[in-house]
């Protein structure tokens, strides 16, 4: 089966997990103040995190590897003067609250290894930015191509993110 195990007080509050394998199941949580809580993170995990990702999706909207079905599938050309500064400082941003989100939520879970990091990220990546991208690309008349580009990207950066956080000690 699993073992159970009571995750220090001032962490979550004396919640109880059920770890099986990469899986843990979380009981309940009682002390929210301390959950949500941005101190005692590890900020040098987030940043690399955030970084990482940044570096994947860099990568991955690349016109060989998914740029040029992303641009189709978006129905837009790419610009002359290429994209505006401001897209990567707000990217950037947006990626630092994600891996800061991710890190409050492995240590309200008590997750501390790789495979419950590997499951956080593949989880939410999937959850909350896959199954997002086919909902706007449904309701924006987008393609395939858009839903595969900015979810693949999603679970891949969620999953990379949720394991520097989680075993970074």
């Amino acid at each position: 089966m699993g073992r159970s195990v009571t995750a220090r007080r001032g962490v979550t509050g004396g919640a109880r997990f059920l770890v099986s394998g990469p899986f843990l199941h979380c009981e309940h949580v009682t002390n929210w103040k301390t959950v949500l809580s941005l101190s005692g993170l590890n900020w040098l995990a987030i940043i690399v995190a955030a970084i990482a990702f940044f570096g994947l999706a860099a990568i991955w909207y690349q016109p060989k590897v998914m740029g040029t079905k992303w641009m189709e599938g978006a129905g837009i050309e790419p610009p002359s003067d290429g994209p505006k500064p401001i897209f990567f400082v707000v990217t950037f941003v947006a990626y630092l609250v994600m891996a800061t989100v991710l890190a409050m939520i492995a240590r309200a879970a008590g997750a501390s290894t790789f495979g419950e990091g590997l499951v956080l990220g593949l989880l939410t990546g999937f959850a909350f930015v896959a199954l997002q991208a086919m909902v706007n690309a449904i309701y924006e008349g987008r393609g395939r191509w858009i839903v595969r580009a900015n979810g693949g990207i999603g679970i891949i950066g969620h999953t990379v993110m949720a394991v520097i956080v989680t075993t970074w000690a």
